[in-house]
């Protein structure tokens, strides 16, 4: 199976020496927006907020950019379109 990498753009760069065997490029991309998701979640967690251009670039096992995620692409944002009860404590 081929080797791809995953380097994260956040508040720090973190780029992949590893990587890990996928079946192929769509698995990896799949693989890159499950991350993001999980990345998101996280900085809104423990900071309050999500910067959207935060990113996962994939790469192959030579090294070639086969995509991004986008962490505003890895995630959905709606408003409600009804009313909602406060929460009460």
């Amino acid at each position: 199976m081929p080797l791809y990498f995953f380097d994260i753009y956040n508040d720090e760069t973190t780029e992949d020496d590893n990587g890990i065997e996928l079946a192929d490029s769509e698995a990896a991309l799949k693989r890159a927006r499950a991350e993001a998701q999980n990345l998101a979640a996280e900085s809104i967690r423990e900071h309050g907020h999500l910067i959207l251009d935060h990113r996962i670039v994939v790469r192959d096992g030579n090294g070639a950019t086969i995509g991004e995620v986008r962490f505003d692409e890895a995630v959905e944002v709606r408003q409600s379109g009804g009313k909602s009860e406060p929460r009460r404590s």
